[in-house]
């Protein structure tokens, strides 16, 4: 009877051992830790008998450590045999069913894109698959927030995922993030944009079969309980306003903002078209990123100002050095077709705050005007439609439908009193002609 194996020995003196596969092949030798034919042929049989043949004689003896004739065979299979893109998946997903792994990348196949090539063109706004869908389906993205994601790829997921590909990163590799201790230091609404930053793709690359893991369902964000923003009471605005400034036109657009409760990228945006006789037409927002877009909610809205504003913004905008007619910017920049920067806002701002005694203009923003404006507001008005109005805020669904049912005119009208009853004084107080002042 033909022995399944063959024996021969080395110039070391040692016996090794070759098994015969069912298909006629020979498995890989094996040491047998024997001086001896004899020796060595009881081990041989030993092993074929028990149908455990160990990976090498000295390892350690577990389970993991042996492996039988058939077993041996399949793993020669695996070396040897050209398989199929079709056949290696199903390899892949019966060894993922059974747990032996987490997840399997084929050589050049989608999955195999680098990680960080996918993540920096998904938020590349000119190059984005992504921007590119939604804008095909009508939705809403801007290069602000693809800036913003992408800063978050760069700064906080290449350092830690670099050198891998898509299809390699599982939902482990997502969460952690968590166990970054300068990220758990962010706020918890940074915490969840850096988490979205990943997610997102991530999530698209799952959809367009770019990666067979699910990485973003199951990822628990942090709670968005934001720390309370400073704002300053109606005496503290009195007084800043009282304060003489260093920019007229910055304090033009501060007591815009107090008035209007307006966002400063709406002030930023406005043109010379959106003065009416008594009221201002918000119509758009300015971004560094997208130029002159939309307002934040996509919708325009309107605020009624008094006199002594509108004169303010006309005399303002009267020195506009770009002959740009209608088109041009109340708060023209040093270059044609583009506003002033919005920073140099809060930077007199807070200065002027200084002046007035305030105990730390750092904790105040220049959003805080808007702040100001929806609590005052909300404390002589109780009709939250009404405020929204003039806000231009989109919360919750059942306030925005009976909204629609607002006649805007009389809102705007409400809102005309309540802002002459708390504003105007504090303007009106604060009696200055308005001249232009190098930035």
């Amino acid at each position: 009877m033909t022995k399944p194996y063959s024996i021969f020995k080395r110039h070391t003196g040692i016996y090794y051992v070759q098994f015969r596969m069912s298909d006629g092949s020979r498995s890989t030798s094996k040491s047998t830790g024997c001086r001896t034919r004899v020796e060595a042929e009881r081990k041989a049989m030993e092993w074929v008998v028990n149908g455990q043949i160990p990976a090498r004689i000295n390892s350690k003896q577990d389970s993991d450590a042996y492996s039988s004739v058939d077993k041996i065979k399949i793993l020669n299979d695996l070396r040897t045999t050209d398989f199929s893109t079709e056949e290696i998946k199903s390899i892949i997903k019966i060894l993922k069913e059974r747990n032996y792994i987490t997840s399997a990348v084929i050589h050049k196949s989608p999955e195999d894109r680098p990680i960080e090539d996918f993540l920096l063109n998904f938020w590349d706004f000119e190059n984005s698959p992504y921007v590119k869908e939604k804008k095909l389906k009508n939705q809403s993205i801007h290069q602000s927030y693809c800036a913003t994601m992408r800063s978050r790829v760069m700064i906080y997921w290449l350092p830690m995922l670099a050198g891998r590909s898509v299809g390699s990163i599982t939902r482990k590799d997502v969460q952690e993030i968590f166990n970054n201790e300068d990220v758990l230091k962010l706020a918890p609404k940074t915490i969840n944009s850096i988490v979205s930053s990943i997610t997102v793709p991530l999530k698209w690359a799952f959809f367009n079969e770019l990666t067979e893991n699910n990485c973003f369902d199951g990822i628990l964000k942090c709670g968005q309980k934001s720390k309370k923003r400073d704002i300053l009471t109606l005496e503290q605005a009195a007084a800043v306003f009282r304060t003489p400034w260093e920019n007229d036109s910055a304090k033009l657009a501060n007591e815009l903002a107090f008035y209007t409760g307006m966002r400063q990228g709406e002030i930023a945006g406005l043109q010379l078209q959106d003065i009416g006789i008594d009221r201002i037409y918000i119509r758009h927002s300015w971004s560094k990123y997208d130029g002159l877009k939309e307002t934040k909610t996509n919708e325009s809205r309107e605020i009624k100002i008094p006199p002594k504003v509108r004169d303010a913004l006309l005399m303002q905008a009267s020195f506009n050095p770009y002959n740009e007619g209608q088109a041009g910017f109340v708060f023209f920049g040093l270059l044609p077709k583009q506003p002033t920067d919005p920073k140099n806002w809060l930077k007199y701002f807070r200065r002027a705050l200084k002046e007035s005694g305030h105990p730390d203009p750092e904790k105040i923003c220049f959003h805080a005007w808007r702040h100001l404006w929806c609590s005052r507001v909300k404390d002589l008005i109780q009709d939250n439609r009404v405020i929204m109005t003039g806000s231009g805020h989109r919360t919750e669904t059942m306030l925005n439908h009976y909204a629609e049912h607002v006649t805007v005119e009389n809102a705007l009208d409400k809102l005309e009193k309540v802002q002459e009853q708390l504003f105007l004084p504090i303007i009106e107080a604060a009696d200055v002609e308005y001249s232009v002042c190098n930035e």
